[in-house]
């Protein structure tokens, strides 16, 4: 099976062949004569969200075609263009996006659909950075898409259409200085977890839920770094020993927001590569709960996992945001490539998360369907009509949309 039909991490085998358009026009052309047909990013999800029988159309043969509106403080630029690229772009115009998540590899347009965040109590998913898309819809037209609309569309999963390109709120261009913590004793986070979180620009802390916190990175708009960190001491090894120490940003140094804000770097293979995923959104309310409930089955967890990290997440008003309404603590599992262990624990951990009003990754592996997620959004019904106006015949839909969304 060649690459290009499964996903980065191997463990999903696409159901179409990839079309590579390599103008907005022949995409338009494409989609208007498809039954069905799905945007593919860089396939950096785990389920099949960006799946279909019909067609793929992956946009990364179209330029991106960087515009700059300073008067706006907004950048505009084709969608598949990926995280690690677009920083260098906008810091060659002196710019920056707020912020990045841990793998610069993804697309943009894949980022703000599936919920792809960083960590950081005045950050949100990327999402919140978007000002308007531009979307192919069924019959191959072409819209644009902002105002109030856009809090309903901009994380869509790929359900109203094919995005071209996105308009993102930029800010002037700033340096960012990372620093890897050694253990910290579980207590600091049990007593002072919201000072832990808010002690830097980006925070992530590492655990295997057996013993001490395994380590963390601190992020900071600020030449200088901890010195000590709630009991930890600032190190300079992998934080999550996963084995990845060659493949992350530099740290110890200031450097650009790009480069930095990202774990690791672009030109290496992030994280372990034989890995699966699984993500919860915990409000901030409800974080030490979670904690302890996944704690108590810390053995077997730990059996089945590389690393967890921890994030923080501000809140924001997108309807099927996992931090809609509420700050949150997203608790990220990074799996061995062993399903048969993984899969069993999904319901077992979204049994003790979702009474707490926990909200799966949808891009990421997890157990619970339409029903159970339609109680956790309450945009669910708002988003359900727009979808039906912007793809009444379901062209954009597959399988998992199905069951997920219900229809």
């Amino acid at each position: 099976m060649r690459d290009a039909e499964r996903n980065w991490a191997r463990n999903l085998t696409y159901s179409a062949a990839v079309r590579h358009p390599g103008s907005v026009d022949e995409l338009r052309e494409a989609v208007e004569g498809a039954e069905q047909v799905h945007a593919l990013g860089t396939r950096h999800s785990f389920t099949p969200v960006a799946d279909t029988s019909g067609l793929l159309v992956a946009l990364d043969r179209i330029d991106p075609h960087l515009v700059v509106d300073r008067d706006a403080g907004t950048a505009t630029v084709g969608s598949a263009v990926r995280l690690g690229d677009l920083g260098r772009l906008l810091d060659e115009q002196g710019l920056a996006i707020a912020n990045l998540p841990s793998l610069p590899h993804i697309s943009l347009g894949g980022t703000v659909a599936t919920a792809t965040h960083g960590s950081g109590d005045g950050l949100g998913v990327l999402a919140t950075l978007v000002r308007a898309l531009e979307v192919v819809g069924p019959d191959g037209g072409l819209r644009r898409i902002e105002g109030d609309e856009l809090r309903g569309a901009v994380m869509a999963y790929g359900a109203l259409g094919v995005v071209t390109r996105i308009t993102v709120a930029t800010e002037p261009a700033f340096d960012v200085r990372q620093d890897p913590i050694g253990a910290m004793p579980w207590s600091s986070v049990e007593q002072h977890l919201d000072e832990v979180f808010a002690a830097a620009y980006s925070v992530s802390l590492f655990t295997t839920w057996t013993g001490d916190l395994r380590g963390g990175l601190v992020k900071s708009r600020s030449a200088t770094g901890p010195t000590e960190f709630f009991g930890a001491e600032v190190e300079r090894r992998d934080p999550a020993e996963i084995g990845a120490d060659v493949k992350h940003t530099e740290v110890g140094t200031p450097g650009p927001s790009w480069d930095r804000l990202p774990h690791f770097r672009i030109a290496a293979v992030p994280s372990v590569g034989e890995e699966l995923q699984s993500e919860y959104f915990v409000p901030r309310t409800a974080a030490q709960e979670a904690l302890a409930a996944l704690r108590g089955m810390g053995e077997d967890i730990d059996a089945a996992l590389h690393v967890t990290e921890l994030r923080s997440v501000a809140a924001d008003d997108l309807w099927l945001s996992p931090t809609a309404g509420a700050d949150v603590l997203a608790i990220g599992f990074t799996w061995r490539d062993l399903p048969e262990a993984v899969l069993p624990l999904l319901p077992r951990i979204e049994e003790r998360l979702l009474p707490l009003g926990a909200r799966p990754h949808w891009a990421k592996l997890f157990h619970a369907r339409h029903d159970r997620l339609r109680r956790q959004h309450p945009r669910w019904d708002d988003f359900a009509r727009l979808r039906d106006a912007a793809d009444p015949g379901r062209k954009f839909g597959n399988p998992f949309l199905a069951e997920v969304l219900g229809s």
